[in-house]
């Protein structure tokens, strides 16, 4: 019997795999992606605010923060995050989880948080520079609560033009880096 041997060898598949690599490619553009976005979200939240006269002292609109969420460090962000850190942040807010859900439109006896007695100290500087009683105030939310804003999520309603342009510039960006990658290949 009679044997040839014969052998194939691809070149250049190792090129083209990085070429390909959708983390070489849209990395930066998905990283831009979602810095742009957080600092929109960031910006229009602190609107919010704002409009609805959320933020006696300040120290709401400046805990406003935001990041990229990564497995890994080196890897394609997942999703930007933004969130608001002061302590009186979920009193403001309300449920992050029943804003994202529709919840805050739907139902109008949510648009108070469940009544709680506040600590009195914790009002008295704004109680003051309202000229009422800090304690009579701390009564009313008892029986009450108080009325909630979720800005984060009122923000993110808001925003979606931008957030649709911010994504149409990034997948423009990716096509360039692509289109970038093939010139003078093959």
């Amino acid at each position: 019997m009679a044997s040839t041997g014969t052998s194939v060898q691809v070149t250049g598949l190792k090129e083209l795999k990085k070429r390909i690599a959708l983390g070489g490619i849209a990395y930066t553009p998905i990283r831009k992606f979602y810095n742009e976005y957080g600092k929109e979200l960031k910006e229009e939240s602190k609107a919010v605010l704002e409009r609805y006269e959320k933020d006696d002292t300040g120290k709401l609109k400046a805990s406003i923060k935001y990041t990229r969420r990564t497995a890994q460090t080196g890897a394609l962000p997942k999703g930007v995050k933004v969130m608001a850190t002061a302590k009186h942040a979920s009193y403001v807010h309300g449920d992050v989880d029943k804003a994202f859900k529709g919840k805050y439109n739907t139902e109008p006896d949510w648009s108070r948080t469940k009544p709680h007695f506040p600590p009195v100290r914790a009002l008295k500087g704004w109680a003051e520079r309202k000229g009422l009683n800090p304690f009579l105030v701390a009564r009313a939310i008892s029986i009450k609560g108080t009325p909630i804003v979720p800005f984060l999520k009122i923000a993110y309603d808001e925003s979606e033009d931008n957030r649709k342009a911010l994504l149409l510039v990034a997948s423009k960006r990716i096509e360039l880096a692509f289109k970038k990658s093939r010139k003078g290949k093959i």
